[in-house]
C-alpha cells in the first residue's frame, strides 16, 4: 500500500504531524501558496504533479480545497485521487461553518493558520511579484500595503501544531506591517484526518486488487504458443 501526497504549504505543519506515523505514505509534495495566485496555472500545476506521482502510488491525497479551480480535478485521473470536498484550506481547519461565521463578523479577515503564521511582508511582495516595481523607482511595500487595504483583522488560527509563540510573533509582525488587529482561535484537525482517511481507505483498495491482478498473473505462467503461432 503506498500513499501519496499533494498538499499547499499552508497545510505543511498540520500534515507533518498526521503523516509522520503512517508508513503507506511513500511520496509527500509541498506546493507553494502562491498558486492560488493564478487558479488556472493552479490547476494545470496539479495535474502534472498527479500524473508524474500517479505510476509510484496506489492513491493520491490532495492537500486543498476546490481553491476556486480543481473542483472535479480528482475525476481526471485513472489512480485514485481523493481531493476534500470543501472550498479551501482555512475551512479545512476551522470547518466550513466556523470560517463562514468570521467572515460574517468581519469580512476584511486575512486568515493565519500555522503555515501562514510565518509568512513575512517580503515574502508577500515577492508572490505577487512586486519586487519588480523597486526598478522603476516605486516602493514595493506601499503597493504591497495598498492591496491590503481591504483587509482590517488578522486572525491567527492555532491548530496545536508548532512553537505557538513564535508563530503568534510571526502573525503579530505581520498584522503590524499591514496595519491589521490581531485576533486569535482554535481549531483542530479532525476534518483534515477525516478525508486523509478517506484517501488511506482508496489507497488500500487499490493496492489490494494490484495484488490480486499480479497473484493472478503468477498462476496463469507465461503464455503458451499456439499451433497458429509456431513457424518453421
Amino acid at each position: 500500500m503506498r500513499l501519496g501526497v499533494i498538499a499547499c504549504t499552508a497545510l505543511k505543519p498540520e500534515l507533518e504531524r498526521l503523516l509522520a506515523p503512517l508508513p503507506e505514505v511513500s511520496r509527500v509534495i509541498y506546493l507553494e501558496a502562491a498558486l492560488h495566485n493564478h487558479p488556472q496555472n493552479m490547476r494545470q500545476r496539479l495535474k502534472a504533479e498527479i500524473r508524474a506521482l500517479a505510476p509510484l502510488v496506489d492513491a493520491i491525497f490532495l492537500g486543498y480545497g476546490f481553491c476556486r479551480s480543481l473542483r472535479g480535478l480528482e475525476r481526471e485521473f485513472d489512480v485514485p485521487v481523493i481531493l476534500p470536498q470543501i472550498d479551501d484550506c482555512i475551512s479545512l481547519l476551522l470547518t466550513p461553518q466556523r470560517h463562514a461565521e468570521e467572515i460574517r463578523r468581519e469580512a476584511g479577515t486575512w486568515f493565519m493558520p500555522p503555515g501562514y503564521a510565518e509568512v513575512s511582508a517580503q515574502m508577500v511582495i515577492e508572490a505577487l511579484n512586486l519586487d519588480r516595481l523597486a526598478r522603476h523607482g516605486k516602493d514595493p511595500m506601499a503597493m504591497a500595503r495598498r492591496l491590503f487595504t481591504h483587509y482590517r483583522r488578522g486572525l491567527f488560527i492555532d491548530t496545536g501544531v508548532g512553537d505557538r509563540q513564535a508563530l503568534l510573533a510571526g502573525a503579530r509582525r505581520f498584522c503590524e506591517d499591514f496595519n491589521l488587529t490581531l485576533e486569535t482561535t482554535t481549531a483542530n484537525t479532525r476534518l483534515l484526518e477525516f478525508w486523509l482517511g478517506k484517501a488511506r481507505a482508496a489507497a488500500a483498495q487499490a493496492a489490494k486488487g494490484r495484488r490480486a491482478g499480479q497473484s493472478a498473473a503468477g498462476k496463469d505462467g507465461p503464455a503458451l504458443p499456439g499451433v497458429g503461432d509456431v513457424s518453421f
